[in-house]
C-alpha cells in the first residue's frame, strides 16, 4: 500500500527531534575523537565514552525505524543498515580496550582492564549488559530472513569475546564473600560471559549445519567452547568442564572425519588422472 503525503508529514515531523539529538551526538562523539588522539594515555575512557554515544545513536536509529513500522507501515531499511554499521564501531572501540582474543589465558584480563581501572563492576556490568540488548534488538529488528543472517553470528561471537575479555575472573576467584561491594555484579558478569560464550558456539554450529559446513565454522564453535570450559575449570565446575570435554572432542572427530574423506577422494581423483594419463 502506497504511503500518502499526510502520513510522510507526519512521520518526518514526529522523527526530526531524533534527528537532532544525532545530530548532538554525532558533534560529542567527534570531540571524544579529537580528544582520545590528543590524551592516549587515556584513549581506553574515551574508547567508553563513544561506545556510549554510538549505542545512543543506535537506539535513535531503531526507533526512527520503529516508528515508521507503526505510523508508515514499513521498515526504514536505512536506518536499521545505520544502526548495524554503529555497532560495528561499538565492538570496534570495546575491542580496541580489551582485545579481540578468544584464546587467550583468563588471567591476562587484569592486564587489559587496567586501562579502564576506574570503572566499577557495577558500571562494566551496565555497559556489557546494554552491548547485548542492542545485539538482541538488533537481529529480531532485522529478522530470520535477513540478508546479514549469517553476519549476526559473527557479531554475537565478538560480543561473547567482549563479554569474556572485559570480566575479571580473578576477582571472582578472590572475592567470595557475598557481603564484599559489586560481588553480585561480578558474579552476573561472569554469568553473562557463560551464556554469550555459549551462544556463540551454538550459533557457529547451526551455521556450519546450515550453511555450507564450513570447516572455520566448527573451528570456531571448538574455540568458544574451549574458552567456556577454562571458566569452569578455574571455578571447580567438574562436571560442566567434562562434560564441554566431551563435546569438544565429539567436534575435532567430525573435523577429523571430513578430513579423512577429503584426503581420500582427493588420491582417488589422482589416481583417475594418472589413469587417463
Amino acid at each position: 500500500m502506497a504511503v500518502g503525503k499526510a502520513e510522510k508529514a507526519a512521520y518526518n515531523d514526529e522523527i526530526k527531534d531524533i534527528k537532532r539529538e544525532l545530530d548532538s551526538l554525532k558533534k560529542s562523539m567527534n570531540e571524544a575523537i579529537s580528544k582520545k588522539k590528543k590524551f592516549p594515555n587515556i584513549a581506553g575512557y574515551y574508547n567508553l565514552e563513544l561506545v556510549s554515544r554510538e549505542m545512543d545513536a543506535i537506539d535513535c536509529f531503531l526507533k526512527m525505524n520503529d516508528l515508521s513500522v507503526e505510523m508508515l507501515g514499513i521498515k526504514n531499511n536505512t536506518f536499521l543498515e545505520n544502526a548495524r554499521k554503529e555497532f560495528f564501531k561499538v565492538l570496534q572501540q570495546l575491542e580496541e580496550i580489551v582485545g579481540p582474543d578468544v584464546d587467550r589465558t583468563l588471567r591476562e584480563n587484569d592486564e587489559y582492564l587496567e586501562k579502564i581501572n576506574r570503572l566499577n563492576p557495577a558500571q562494566i556490568l551496565s555497559f556489557i549488559q546494554r552491548m547485548h540488548r542492542i545485539l538482541d534488538s538488533l537481529k529480531k529488528k532485522f529478522g530470520q530472513e535477513s540478508k546479514w543472517k549469517w553476519l549476526f553470528v559473527d557479531l554475537q561471537a565478538r560480543a561473547a569475546v567482549i563479554t569474556k575479555n572485559i570480566t575479571s575472573f580473578s576477582d571472582v576467584a578472590k572475592i567470595r564473600d557475598p557481603r564484599a561491594a559489586f560481588f553480585n555484579e561480578r558474579r552476573e558478569l561472569m554469568q553473562l560471559c557463560k551464556e554469550s560464550l555459549t551462544e556463540a558456539a551454538r550459533q557457529f554450529r547451526t551455521k556450519y549445519e546450515m550453511a555450507g559446513k564450513a570447516r572455520d565454522d566448527l573451528t570456531r564453535s571448538i574455540h568458544f567452547l574451549a574458552a567456556l570450559r577454562k571458566i569452569h575449570v578455574l571455578f571447580g565446575e567438574d562436571t560442566e568442564a567434562t562434560k564441554l570435554k566431551n563435546i569438544i572432542d565429539a567436534a575435532k572427530m567430525t573435523l577429523e572425519a571430513e578430513d579423512k574423506a577429503k584426503d581420500k577422494n582427493q588420491k582417488t581423483k589422482d589416481r583417475e588422472k594418472e589413469q587417463v594419463r
